[in-house]
């Protein structure tokens, strides 16, 4: 299973910024490249600037090695008004945002939440209601209106630098997180 960085705009289910304004932001900051369709884009020039990989030498392919190819590192942007939850393999493990308890029944739960993350779910420990997007799934698990996917990039791999995400607020008049999950 393939994995993804997502960039989203907080809180997850507002309504988002405008995708061209997002767009132009990031192409203003050098993080998006040129485009191969529509909402689909090679990094931009200051790609690695603007992301922090882990490891001593990450070997990134930044290039289709033929028409049609998407097993490489480029960037997508995805806009919807019904925004389903996507979780890294093997590492969700939501909690309570209010109380930070472990969501007890999470994983047989997942199959009904995947497609419609506005669902609404009780914590068992404190009564806290709150959307299946807005649980603290630890960055491990995201679901927004809009996101900016960095394909080919495995949990941990990689945090955007603070300047990306400042620039993106200033952009946009909203605030900006991460998380890594499997790619859509």
């Amino acid at each position: 299973m393939e994995t993804s960085l997502y960039l989203f705009p907080v809180p997850p289910l507002a309504e988002p910024p405008r995708l061209e304004r997002v767009k132009a932001v990031l192409q203003e900051t050098g993080f998006l490249g040129p485009s191969l369709e529509p909402d689909r884009h090679l990094v931009g020039e200051s790609f690695f600037n603007l992301v922090t990989f882990a490891g001593c030498s990450p070997h990134l392919q930044l290039e289709p090695r033929e028409p049609g190819d998407q097993a490489f590192t480029h960037l997508r942007l995805h806009r919807t008004n019904q925004p389903e939850l996507r979780v890294a393999p093997n590492r969700g493990r939501p909690r309570c945002p209010a109380c930070k308890a472990p969501v007890a029944g999470w994983k047989e739960a997942l199959p009904g939440w995947r497609p419609d993350a506005t669902r609404v779910v009780a914590c068992p420990e404190c009564d806290h209601r709150c959307a299946v997007a807005e649980l603290d799934w630890r960055r491990y698990g995201v679901a927004a209106r809009l996101l900016v996917e960095v394909r080919r990039v495995w949990p941990g791999e990689a945090v955007p630098a603070e300047t990306l995400l400042a620039a993106l607020e200033a952009g946009t008049g909203c605030g900006w997180d991460y998380a890594w999950a499997e790619a859509i």
